[in-house]
Order: C-alpha cells, then structure tokens, then sequence
C-alpha cells in the first residue's frame, strides 16, 4: 500500500510537506483521510482558477474544463463523476468553514483545515 501511495503522491497537489503534517495531526485515521481529501480539492479549486480574484470556488464549468485538460480524467468518465461528487461536497464545507473565519474560500490554508478538525 505505501508504494501505491508513493506512487501517486507525484501526481496529487499536495505536497509531501502537507501528507506529513497531516499524518502528524493526532487525528483519527478516517479523519486524517478526510482532511486529505479536502485538502486535495481545495488544492485542485486553487489551480482551477488562477484568475479568480475574489478567491472564491470556481463553478462547475471550471471543474469540468480542469477536468477536461487532465489527461488522466479525460479517459475516465466515472473518475471525473466521483471527482465531481467530492468537489460538490468539498466546495460545501470550504465555504462553510470560510464563512466561519471570516475569509475567502480559496484563502484557506491547511492550517485552517487541520486547527477546524483538531477542534
């Protein structure tokens, strides 16, 4: 299991750096995975839309050109349905939780993240 991690952490836009402060949360394991998942997605909104200037969470159109120019999603219809599905619930929570600290959705750091579930 940790070669396929190791395997497609070149391929996540989370750094190594973010994985490990993660992991060094005391966080439960099913916590650690969900942090890791919206910290992925508000990763992938971050380079969705580089031209935003509110900071706000791109639409679903931009996910699906973002999903459109990934060669890897291209080829896998069902992929980029469950893309869509977490970026659904992500974009929820992110907005939830900038609300909350007075911030724009795409200004969330994951320190952020980590303080919101250590809470």
């Amino acid at each position: 299991m940790e070669s396929n991690f190791n395997d497609n952490s070149k391929n996540s836009p989370l750094s190594k750096e973010d994985i490990n402060l993660i992991g060094l949360t005391n966080l439960s394991a099913s916590e650690k995975h969900h942090l890791r998942m919206l910290a992925h997605c508000l990763q992938c909104f971050k380079s969705m839309s580089n031209e935003s200037p509110k900071g706000l969470i791109p639409g679903k159109e931009e996910w699906l050109e973002w999903c459109l120019k990934n060669p890897i999603m291209m080829k896998d219809d069902e992929f980029v349905q469950i893309m869509f599905e977490q970026f659904s619930g992500a974009a929820i929570q992110l907005e939830r939780l900038s609300n909350d600290l007075k911030v724009a959705p795409l200004d969330l750091t994951l320190r952020n993240l980590i303080d919101a579930y250590e809470v």
